[in-house]
């Protein structure tokens, strides 16, 4: 009995141990499996956050590389609607950016054929908004250039779980270079409207001086024509009075006219500088014979003090020195009533020197600080005493400047005054004869010569051919160049007076047309134009020199003395 209960409470002991490793053995499995699960969770994201980091990184060398490669190409090329298309392909060419979209504003960017780049899909009709923002998987940021929105990118991503932050950083850097291009874009076109704007208006201008340059002078040479031919006629004293006042008005006007449209020139910088050999000589007997007789009349002398030393032959624009010292000793002139004018000249280290002083009434203290600006005059008085324009001084102060000179001046009220002048100029030689030269004077026999006059203006033909007259030559006229071509055809002609500004053919074109049909004589362009680009199209067309109107029987005779001269 008691050998029976020892074995039961053994086995007792055998099946509760063995429950109990069981139960144990059993915990344990379980907290094995728990185990293997977490690890291969842990695992798994692990897994997964290396696939991103790789995507992300794959994706930012993707960008970077992007950037550099069009960055190059939008500063190297045209900003163009195929370029932009690449781009935008290049965006979506890796595993996160599914879509890419750009809008322009049309009105804005107006140079483009196409405002809409991309995916189309993504287009949408909401307001641009001021600020990136994300609308699920889509990043929206908008293209706004000095305070202006100009327009839209929008990107779709490939997966809706995605590091916003990162990915707006990188579709930052790619909105900054849109940004980038297209104000390149936008400041070059307005350049390129700018210069066409410019261009317009130049061209504007100079056909505007062009047109008024021959429609104040064609009616000025009829007006002094017809005064020098009726000042060569018999006069009684109360009719040559009447002539005098009509030339006096008339030269006057010339003047005007001629500052008005100077003074036009500059403003639009047309003013030009032409540098050409130019004899001293001719420059010392054009400013005697304008104004000995001048200051004779008002009984003051005027002289001419030249130190040794000038030059005999000089290169520098002539006809722009010669207006600057007509004006200056013209206004000394008209300003003395006592004493006189003298022109003081020194060539010093290639430069001349020029001074022209007068004891006339000095330029008030007040008028002297503005002399050189626009439509200013010493006398500005409404019962002022001296006429002109008030703009003499403002050209001869730009032509200076455009020649690198130095001008200025020195007054004493009641005493006089003293205007210093120093123009850079270079020794030249002497040249053959040219359409700038200015006449010797030499006089040979013109009656009877074979001359053509081209004008459509009846009144030019009448007085040309009244000038010619009195040189005993009887002209052929005729009223545009094709009747020239035709003229020149039947008869054999020693010279020809072209007009240039003519129906049917003008005499451009007639000119070239009969040089390149074997005609060699002289032919004088007649014409309003100043302009240097007139000038050049004249020689240019084939003509010989120039004759610009107003003229006077004086200037027909010398230039044909110049060019018939054998």
């Amino acid at each position: 009995m008691t050998g029976s209960s020892s074995l039961e409470r053994k086995l007792k002991r055998e099946v509760a141990s063995r429950k109990a490793a069981e139960m144990l053995l059993e915990q344990k499995s379980l907290e094995l499996y728990e185990s293997h699960q977490q690890l291969s969770v842990a695992l798994k994201k692990l897994e997964m956050k290396s696939e991103n980091d790789l995507r992300k990184l794959e994706f930012e060398e993707q960008i970077d590389a992007t950037l550099i490669k069009f960055g190059r190409t939008f500063l190297s090329s045209t900003f163009d609607e195929t370029m932009i298309a690449s781009f935008l392909e290049q965006l979506t060419s890796n595993s996160v950016v599914s879509g890419a979209y750009l809008y322009l504003n049309p009105e804005n960017v107006s140079s483009l054929r196409r405002h809409q780049f991309g995916h189309l899909n993504l287009a949408h009709d909401r307001p641009i908004q001021a600020k990136p923002y994300w609308r699920k998987n889509r990043l929206y940021l908008p293209i706004i250039i000095e305070s202006t929105t100009l327009g839209e990118l929008i990107f779709s991503l490939a997966f809706d779980q995605v590091d916003q932050e990162f990915i707006s950083k990188q579709m930052v850097l790619v909105s900054d270079l849109v940004h980038g291009v297209i104000s390149r874009h936008l400041s070059l076109q307005r350049e390129v409207e700018l210069r066409i704007r410019a261009e317009a208006s130049e061209k504007a201008t100079k056909e505007f001086v062009a047109m008024i340059n021959h429609e104040l002078r064609t009616p000025l040479n009829g007006v002094l024509g017809s005064a020098d031919l009726l000042d060569k006629t018999v006069l009684d004293d109360e009719q040559q009075q009447y002539l005098s006042n009509l030339i006096h008005s008339g030269d006057l006007l010339r003047v005007i006219i001629n500052d008005l449209l100077d003074f036009s020139k500059m403003n639009a910088g047309m003013m030009e500088i032409i540098d050409k050999v130019f004899a001293w000589k001719d420059l010392e007997n054009a400013l005697t014979g304008v104004f000995a007789a001048k200051a004779a009349e008002k009984r003051i002398h005027f002289s001419i003090d030249k130190k040794l030393g000038i030059p005999e032959f000089l290169i520098g624009d002539f006809e722009r020195i010669t207006q600057i010292l007509v004006n200056l000793i013209g206004n000394a002139i008209k300003f003395t009533n006592l004493g006189g004018v003298v022109l003081r000249v020194e060539w010093q280290n290639g430069y001349a020197n020029f001074e022209v002083e007068d004891t006339g009434i000095g330029i008030p203290l007040e008028a002297q600080k503005a002399l050189f600006d626009p439509f200013v005059q010493a006398d500005r008085s409404t019962k002022r005493s001296f006429e002109g324009s008030g703009l003499g001084l403002a050209i001869c102060k730009n032509l200076v400047d455009l020649m690198g000179g130095d001008i200025s001046f020195a007054s004493v009220p009641r005493q006089g005054t003293i205007f210093k002048l120093k123009i850079p100029l270079k020794q030249g030689e002497a040249q053959g004869r040219g359409s700038s030269d200015v006449s010797d004077g030499k006089h040979i026999e013109l009656a009877g010569r074979s001359v053509l006059v081209v004008d459509d203006i009846r009144m030019n033909q009448v007085i040309v051919t009244q000038m010619l007259k009195k040189l005993d030559i009887k002209p052929d006229l005729k009223n545009n160049g094709l009747e020239a071509v035709d003229a020149v055809k039947a008869n054999e002609y020693e010279l020809i007076f072209m007009d240039c500004r003519m129906p049917e053919m003008d005499g451009y074109e007639a000119t070239v047309h009969l040089r390149e049909n074997g005609f060699t004589k002289p032919i004088i362009a007649l014409t309003a134009g100043t302009t240097l680009e007139e000038r050049q199209k004249c020689i240019e067309s084939g003509m010989n020199d120039i004759l610009t109107k107003p003229y006077t029987a004086a200037d027909i005779e010398q230039i044909m003395c110049k060019w018939l001269d054998e």
